[in-house]
């Protein structure tokens, strides 16, 4: 809402008018006093410069006056309308008629501002003869006796002239009743349109002031003599300190004395542009480009950008290390992963307490059980997670395609090189993380180039000579025993004990317990959102799930809750559904293998159902009769079932069991 101040002005019937447009347009009056003489008007200007009030609107024979005291503020001028000079010449004759001067018709229009309507159309109107001469606030006497000699009868003027045109012997008018009749509100209305379209300009420059303020380049504006107009908050950082902080209007050339004035002039002059010139500016080495600003050929100054080298280095460490380069960030994080058996607990645990330190940590675990999981986890829990994550699957590549895009290659390197050359990800991951999947995948030649990086943290792109330096923390996964690989002579020693500084061991779900039924029923949650099923696992069915080997760990588990999902027509998924899936997948031929059809516990139902006639009868006396064999330990009676231990657990509280004898 603008605030805006009606200064010295106006009489009760305006302030009226005002109050009434104060409703429709949005903003707020201050009035000052109808008349004040020069301290007051001082003082009230000082008042608007000092609450920051967005304008003053006065009458317009107050602005010259207003204007003098040069105020913060836009100042708009109101003035009459051709409406407003018709309603004075109508008072003017219904008066002269009233004291029988009807003879008068030749009328002076004493306003400050021309009239905004044809003379001759009033006159033929009124029937005056009409004359709007010049009007200031210094008439003398002289002026009004000038008039009255060319023959003018009345002057229509303020309360101030009136006895001068008296004395002149004309007859003089002003009638306090114009006001109740004066209409001035479009010409506010207009005014209060200049104040929100100054207002919005306003907004426009700070916004732009704020942008250079914001910049870490020192930006100057220079006129076509090479003067400065304009500059940010870096250019006082950054050049010639002068006496009075302030650069406006001095020379540019005479700030950087290093600058060939020649070349220079060339830009202002000419129209050349003068780009990436490394100069010396008060002791500070940077990057000096001058933009010609020039328009239909025809030069009006110049454009100044000044950028040092330590800002370069630091831009270039900051666009290393976003996160957007080419998809190179870590997603996950430790909550993100799922599961509440002990053994997954302590890895997370000590996967973030290998976080905080910069060794090279070793992941090992079967194909998909989470490596790539935990080692993004580990980046984003270290001090590098502002930094590059980059991840690259060993065996996905051919072994000189793998070192190409590890240690990056220079222009003419091979057959099909990018013209440019090409950074290699241990570049790419400077100040960060890089990932290396499936390290066992590495032939000979890479593991050795791969060692030399480690020991001596530098990369030397393909085709090149030179050695890069770099800070990288590595991490890297395999499913294979690297220390076995070694003896073997199928991986190097010495490689394998540089990645084996930390150690982390993921455990196989199999291992997880019962993270599998956890797990099963957050995959099945999230893909019936993604499909727009509401699909729930019963009970038997994660059992059933449960006693699945997943060889292929949480992704095939994943993989495998999607599919139930899809085919799923039912709100919930038994076990009769899975082991329909199981028989249309390569599951169920794995799980024919291994002990589902075939265990032990499986063998002694059927002989115990022949003979007892109840399967549940049957699977308590098989876990009784293991139980007893084994003097209650729990762990060999699982092996002799063929079951996992924790699947026995259940079943022994299912049953209500007791054991007589502790493991």
């Amino acid at each position: 809402m603008f605030r805006i101040f009606f200064m010295n002005l106006f009489g009760d019937s305006m302030i009226k008018q005002v109050q009434s447009l104060e409703k429709i347009i949005d903003f707020n009056m201050y009035v000052g006093d109808a008349t004040v003489n020069d301290e007051q008007l001082k003082k009230q200007i000082k008042r608007v410069n000092e609450e920051k009030m967005d304008a003053i609107i006065c009458q317009w024979e107050h602005y010259d006056r207003i204007m003098s005291y040069k105020p913060l503020v836009p100042v708009y001028p109101v003035s009459m309308t051709a409406f407003d000079t018709c309603v004075i010449l109508y008072l003017l004759k219904k008066e002269l008629k009233s004291k029988g001067l009807e003879h008068y018709k030749r009328v002076i229009l004493g306003t400050y501002l021309p009239i905004t309507v044809r003379l001759d159309v009033l006159e033929e109107m009124y029937g005056f003869e009409l004359m709007n001469p010049p009007w200031r606030d210094d008439l003398g006497q002289s002026y009004f006796d000038s008039l009255a000699k060319e023959g003018y009868e009345v002057v229509i003027c303020n309360t101030q002239y009136l006895d001068m045109v008296r004395n002149s012997g004309m007859y003089a008018f002003h009638d306090d009743r114009i006001y109740d009749y004066l209409d001035f509100s479009l010409d506010l209305k207009r005014a209060i349109q200049q104040v929100a379209i100054g207002s919005q300009l306003q907004e426009t420059l700070d916004e732009l002031k704020n942008m250079l303020n914001y910049s870490f380049e020192a930006i100057c504006i220079l006129d076509k003599e090479g003067r400065i107009t304009a500059h940010n908050e870096q250019a006082v950082n950054m050049f010639t300190p002068i006496e009075d902080d302030s650069y406006i209007g001095k020379y540019f050339a005479d700030m950087v004395t290093t600058l060939e004035k020649d070349e220079f002039n060339d830009v202002l002059n000419k129209g050349k542009a003068y780009y990436s010139r490394i100069v010396n500016v008060n002791s500070m080495a940077g990057m000096l480009n001058i933009t010609p600003n020039s328009k239909d050929d025809i030069s009006h100054g110049a454009v100044v950008h000044f950028t040092t080298i330590q800002q370069i280095e630091k831009m270039e460490s900051y666009v290393k290390s976003e996160f957007y380069q080419k998809g190179h960030y870590a997603k996950y994080k430790f909550q993100d992963i799922l599961g509440e058996s002990e053994t997954i607990i302590k890895s997370k645990k000590l996967g973030e307490r290998f976080s905080k330190y910069n060794a090279s940590i070793l992941i090992y675990g079967e194909s998909g059980c989470g490596k790539e999981l935990f080692a993004q986890s580990i980046h984003n829990s270290s001090f590098r997670n502002n930094q590059p994550f980059v991840a690259i699957n060993c065996g996905s590549l051919p072994t000189n395609l793998l070192e190409s895009e590890l240690f990056g290659y220079v222009e003419g390197a091979f057959t099909g090189a990018l013209k440019k050359g090409k950074k290699g990800l241990f570049e790419i991951a400077n100040k960060g993380t890089i990932f290396l999947d499936e390290i066992s995948e590495i032939d000979a030649q890479g593991q050795t180039r791969l060692l030399r990086v480690i020991e001596e943290l530098c990369v030397m792109r393909i085709g090149d000579d030179k050695v890069i330096p770099i800070d990288v923390r590595i991490i890297a996964a395999s499913n294979k025993n690297l220390l076995k690989l070694s003896k073997e002579g199928k991986f190097r020693e010495d490689l394998y004990y540089r990645l084996n500084v930390l150690t982390l061991n993921i455990p196989s779900l199999r291992e997880r317990g019962r993270d599998v039924i956890l797990l099963a029923n957050i995959f099945v949650k999230n893909f019936g959102i993604e499909y727009n099923k509401k699909i729930l696992l019963s009970k038997d069915a994660e059992e059933f799930l449960l006693n699945l080997s997943w060889d292929g760990n949480v992704r095939q588990l994943r993989n495998f809750c999607e599919r139930l999902v899809i085919v799923a027509d039912n709100k919930y998924i038994d076990g009769k559904d899975i082991r329909e899936q199981l028989d249309v997948t390569e599951l169920a031929l794995l799980q024919k293998e291994t002990k589902l059809p075939d265990s032990s516990l499986e063998k002694m139902i059927k002989g115990s159902v022949i003979a007892k006639g109840s399967i549940v009868e049957a699977e308590k006396n098989s876990i009784c009769h293991a139980l007893e064999k084994t003097k209650g330990n729990r762990e060999k009676a699982a092996e002799i079932l063929g079951i996992s231990k924790s699947t026995l657990w259940r079943k022994i509280k299912a049953y209500g069991l007791t054991i007589s004898t502790k493991e």
